[in-house]
């Protein structure tokens, strides 16, 4: 970790104490990442569990981990005072902020709460209609309990109210061992590309902003300390008051403020806009601002491009549910994104090939690429093997890890070069629907009486409809924060690992607890993903009985979708100036419907603040806009979501969601 570099006291005298050792000060921060974790997962048990006043896992960065920073920040003069520890350095805090960061994300909806549901629906979900049960022995018994009364104590509550840990133990530990081995193979192809992506390319890496402004590590003074930093935070909590007041005192919606945009189109054709809302989202606007013009621009532009498509479509008389697929074209543009990254990147994976065999020419390399790359080597086969034991077969075990792994990439490119900060930035469930739309029914459920494979194939669909793959977005973010506070790769690594194995466990414990103290489905938060899971169970047993051809309108978008980002990247590369990015066409079709409204709010204040008063203008403003998002998270997902989880009653009445 970064040593504190100076070496006088306050009045300028030399400092005479000796500094900590290296072991204190990496036991200290690994106290406080563990302790600061294990608090969280109270607050996010009573808040998202219990209560569901506010999905604060979802925030990007994710609420606890970010009151961590501020709190760290604002007690650091204090936590000087401690024997043996001294002030923490800005590396020291950073690493700290990405442990509780990166563990209280495996706690959110889209994680642990998701894997629970979708290992447990087939014992408790059956109907004589859908007997998903008979799917239950299909899954092995170190993957979930193999035992029906478990499951139904797990939505029922126990009698004892005691969690049965001695059927859950083995699956905790291989799902947390699986958690590790996954995210570890997405950090090794991080550390593949971050030196392209850093050094060569200089992608901008927006959302490491916030935490080194808090910090007043950007050159300037520290974000809390700036006048316009309070005209923001003053702004986001009177829009939250308003909507507060609106959802407790008079019936109104629940959430962030928005707009129906389409009442107007009733048209034979122009109805095939709707639905059409805009969402003002103090984090998105927030954070956005810190994205470039250009691909602000592209993102609501290529949204309403895809109205448009629809608009064309029905007026040809080509009139089919979901068209114009725009999550199929954007799991098009993903994997066609993913193979042009892997193309960009071809020399640094050589160079780390060359390394594994000649030590030497690796010596003055930036990042450890040889070790990352035998990484991604181990960690591929690890994946597949698990995949393969599990129950699925070979070729399907390849083919989606295969997707698994370029979404995941393609999103911490997302991150690094846009900073979008949601976590659900990526085609929702498309990459499990890409091979049932390619393959069909028949080609994934090729048994009538053997239904191992698609079974474990349902079961892992919780990896592209919940957002694991995305903490590639912090993976990354934490390489680039490591080299700007002086924190050791190898240091921060460890980091990153650490805390998905400690967010994975203590994310079973959190969520375990109240359901079989309480019954899942009889807490306000319920089970998350639940009625997503039978979904895919009953999809296996349709399958069986009468299965459906491929989808070859949806094979048809996905196709179009990968050609159209590859001609508008071939488009950049052979104009210069080119208004449209591809990115923006990815986030387009990826989450667009939520994207688009706050992107164009800050399209047009970045657009008016550069052409009217340059680039100070755009910084003197940045604080304010920061501080919007900041205050946002604050009061919406803190404060409010303290009070809901703490009173519950009328402070359940407004609930905010962050995805």
């Amino acid at each position: 970790m970064q040593e504190h570099i100076s070496n006088t006291d306050a009045s300028g005298m030399p400092d005479t104490e000796a500094r900590p050792s290296r072991k204190v000060r990496i036991v200290t921060m690994l106290v406080l990442s563990i302790g600061l974790t294990w608090l969280a997962g109270y607050w996010i048990r009573q808040g998202e569990i219990i209560a569901l006043s506010a999905q604060m896992t979802e925030a990007v960065p994710s609420i606890p981990g970010l009151t961590a920073l501020l709190l760290l920040a604002l007690l650091n003069p204090l936590i000087r005072r401690l024997p043996f520890v001294r002030d923490l350095s800005a590396g020291e805090i950073i690493v700290v902020y990405l442990f509780v960061t990166v563990a209280t994300f495996m706690f959110g909806c889209g994680v642990t709460r998701f894997l629970i549901a979708t290992v447990s629906a087939p014992w408790y979900y059956t109907t004589p209609v859908a007997p998903i049960d008979t799917l239950a022995p299909n899954i092995p018994a170190w993957l979930s309990p193999p035992d029906g009364l478990y499951h139904k104590w797990l939505y029922e509550a126990s009698p004892t109210g005691e969690v049965p840990w001695e059927v859950w133990r083995t699956p905790v530990a291989v799902w947390s061992g699986f958690f590790l081995l996954f995210g570890g193979t997405l950090l090794c192809l991080m550390i593949l590309f971050a030196e392209q992506w850093i050094e060569h390319e200089r992608l901008v890496f927006p959302l490491v902003r916030l935490p080194l402004e808090v910090l007043g590590e950007e050159g300037g003074m520290p974000l809390f300390k700036n006048p316009m930093t309070w005209i923001g935070v003053g702004l986001a909590t009177a829009l939250n008051l308003y909507l507060m007041t609106r959802a407790v005192f008079f019936g109104g919606p629940m959430g962030t403020l928005n707009f129906d945009l389409s009442s107007g189109f009733v048209g034979e054709v122009s109805r095939y806009v709707r639905p059409l809302r805009m969402d003002i989202r103090p984090g998105l606007i927030g954070l956005g601002y810190l994205i470039s013009t250009e691909l602000s621009f592209s993102i609501w532009f290529f949204y309403l491009f895809q109205k448009i498509q629809a608009m064309i479509m029905a007026a040809v008389g080509y009139r089919v549910g979901g068209m114009p697929f725009p999550q199929e074209q954007g799991i098009g543009a993903y994997l066609v994104l993913g193979m042009v990254l892997l193309w960009k990147g071809r020399h640094v994976f050589r160079h780390a090939w060359n390394g594994l065999f000649k030590p030497e020419l690796s010596l003055n390399d930036r990042f450890p690429y040889r070790w990352a790359l035998l990484g991604l080597i181990v960690g591929v086969a690890g994946l597949l093997l698990f995949f393969i034991a599990a129950g699925m077969e070979p070729w399907l075990a390849g083919l989606y890890l295969a997707v698994l792994l370029l979404v995941g990439m393609v999103y911490g490119r997302l991150r690094a070069e846009t900073g979008v900060p949601i976590l659900w930035a990526f085609p929702y469930g498309q990459q499990h629907k890409l091979l049932w739309n390619f393959f069909g029914q028949a080609g994934i459920v090729r048994s009538a009486t053997d239904l191992r494979s698609p079974t474990i194939f349902a079961l892992m669909g919780f990896l592209s409809r919940g957002y694991f793959p995305t903490v590639s977005g912090y993976q990354i973010e934490g390489l680039n924060l490591a080299e700007r506070t002086g924190v050791s790769a190898r240091k921060m690594v460890v980091t990153l690992l650490l805390a998905i194995v400690v967010g994975s466990v203590f994310g079973f414990i959190f969520h375990l607890q109240p359901y079989y103290q309480e019954g899942g489905v009889g807490l306000r938060g319920g089970i998350w993903g639940d009625r997503t899971a039978q979904q895919e169970y009953q999809k296996v047993l349709r399958g069986s009985e009468m299965p459906a051809p491929p989808d070859t309108p949806r094979i048809i978008a996905t196709l179009g979708g990968g050609l159209l980002v590859a001609l508008i990247s071939a488009a950049r590369g052979h104009w210069f100036g080119f208004p449209l990015h591809p990115i923006g066409y990815v986030l387009a079709g990826a989450f667009g419907h939520k994207l688009w409204g706050p992107f164009l709010i800050v399209w047009l204040c970045k657009t008016v603040l550069l052409r009217y008063g340059g680039s100070r203008s755009y910084l003197r403003a940045l604080p304010a806009f920061l501080g919007f998002a900041v205050g946002h998270f604050i009061t919406a997902g803190l404060i409010w979501g303290s009070l809901g989880a703490a009173l519950g009653g009328p402070f359940l009445r407004w609930g905010v969601w962050f995805g």
